[in-house]
């Protein structure tokens, strides 16, 4: 019987490991998702942003190749920079998110 319980207490050692293992693996697995996602979004957020970059300045040349004077007053001119404040808002946001769930903290 000493061999029989030997076999079983090793086997119940490598069962009770594997657990463990497999417990940090899933967690691990999960963290590395929720950051993947919020680099994901934070790369959308981005790309709208460098296009709302790019409208602002052809507007401002626009305008200054007119001659206007009143460029910081142009409606468009002060909705798009309105739109960038926003999205960097949300840039910055999104990446104290995934700081947060890198550590583990916090999924997003």
């Amino acid at each position: 019987m000493i061999l029989w319980d030997r076999l079983k207490r090793s086997m119940d050692d490598g069962i009770e490991v594997v657990t463990r293992v497999a417990r940090v693996v899933a967690a691990r697995t999960k963290t590395e998702a929720a950051v993947a996602r919020l680099m994901v979004d934070k790369g959308g957020l981005e790309t709208k942003l460098d296009r709302l970059n790019r409208r602002l300045g052809e507007r401002v040349c626009f305008l200054w190749e007119q001659k206007n004077s009143g460029i910081a007053q142009d409606p468009e001119v002060v909705e798009t920079l309105r739109e960038i404040a926003l999205l960097k808002e949300r840039v910055a946001a999104i990446k104290l998110d995934i700081r947060k769930a890198a550590l583990g903290e916090e999924e997003g």
